[in-house]
């Protein structure tokens, strides 16, 4: 996730070519469709309307995690290279390439996946407690070691909902350490130039931590999750709040320097929600505005990932239309619109 800064006549300049992952409604949670974003000199493309989470590189291929067709895929800058479904992974929330195989953090499993590019899963690391109950979410490599963030050692399914604060970490997973604690609800872990920075999404900000010095905090705009970086500058995501009684329907990156910890400026992306931040060369992200439908899944499978994971509105807009409509409105007249209304949205 992290890259060079450009720079004319020795003043850098921040970044303006980006993959941006958006996340949707998907099982009980999220708003929306979610999709994939390229944004190109500042200018935001959409590239399809899939939920999608993780994103990493290697060798000049870019992959990305659609959560709504449970698969990888892979992009050179013609196209589509590499396709692969992770059938016994739910609900993916990160995943990186190491050692030849595809590194995935199966958050609604409570575990991570080693699987082949196959798709034949070699070994799994599991955490305790019953299906999503640590959150587990974003992987971060150190010297060799993964490591990973998770929103607190709960029980059961979730048990972390309205009861994250201060009991999130970041874990080594070959040791069992907790290098970092106290978070609140954290994604993104990055360590740089020997500081942790960490997305500490549930307080909506930024978390400086360095050994044997006072932790720096950042305040920013909305939901912190999704970060990358270069020499001069940290590019975050800020989400909506997707419990707001009328959630945005636009995000941000906001570009901050990291000398002066300053807000630099934002590019807005085109969905309530952004999940992860990849920064690609010029040209890749040139070809890819250009042509966006080379990039795009064939639309048969796009359908079946909106019937299956998708609905134009999330769990939270339907409650609160509920809430609206009640008094006016048979709860099951009610149910029965909206059955109609996801039908048409999914065709």
């Amino acid at each position: 996730m992290s890259g060079m800064s450009a720079t004319n006549n020795g003043v850098a300049h921040p970044h303006r070519s980006f993959l941006v992952t958006c996340v949707g409604a998907y099982d009980d949670s999220g708003i929306g469709t979610g999709g994939f974003v390229c944004v190109h000199d500042g200018k935001p493309t959409v590239i399809d309307k899939i939920d999608s989470t993780g994103l990493c590189e290697a060798d000049r291929t870019y992959y990305r995690f659609a959560r709504g067709v449970r698969s990888i895929i892979g992009y050179h800058e013609d196209g589509i290279r590499f396709v692969l479904k992770v059938p016994e992974a739910r609900d993916v929330h990160d995943f990186t390439l190491k050692d030849g195989q595809f590194v995935c953090v199966s958050t609604g499993t409570n575990e991570i996946l080693w699987v082949d590019p196959l798709g034949n899963v070699k070994r799994r690391w599991q955490a305790q407690g019953s299906r999503d109950a640590w959150h587990l979410n974003c992987l971060c490599e150190v010297n060799g070691r993964l490591h990973v963030s998770a929103f607190g050692e709960f029980a059961e399914h979730r048990d972390w909902v309205g009861n994250c604060r201060g009991r999130g970490f970041i874990l080594d997973l070959e040791s069992g350490e907790k290098v970092v604690t106290e978070l609140n609800g954290p994604h993104n872990p990055r360590l740089i130039g020997g500081e942790w920075v960490v997305c500490d999404s549930h307080a909506s900000s930024l978390v400086f931590r360095r050994a044997n010095e006072p932790q720096r905090i950042l305040q920013l705009a909305g939901f912190t999750r999704g970060l990358a970086y270069d020499d001069h500058f940290l590019y975050v995501g800020e989400s909506a709040d997707r419990k707001a009684d009328v959630p945005a329907a636009v995000s941000s990156v906001a570009v901050i320097d990291r000398t002066t910890l300053k807000l630099v400026l934002r590019f807005e992306i085109p969905f309530p929600e952004i999940y992860e931040i990849q920064i690609v060369p010029d040209d890749f992200a040139r070809a890819m505005a250009a042509d966006p439908e080379v990039f795009q899944l064939d639309r048969s499978g796009e359908r079946f990932a909106q019937l299956e994971r998708q609905v134009e509105i999330g769990w939270q807009e339907i409650n609160s239309l509920k809430r609206r409509l009640d008094p006016l409105l048979g709860i099951e007249y009610l149910r029965g619109r909206l059955v109609q209304f996801k039908r048409r949205l999914v065709g």
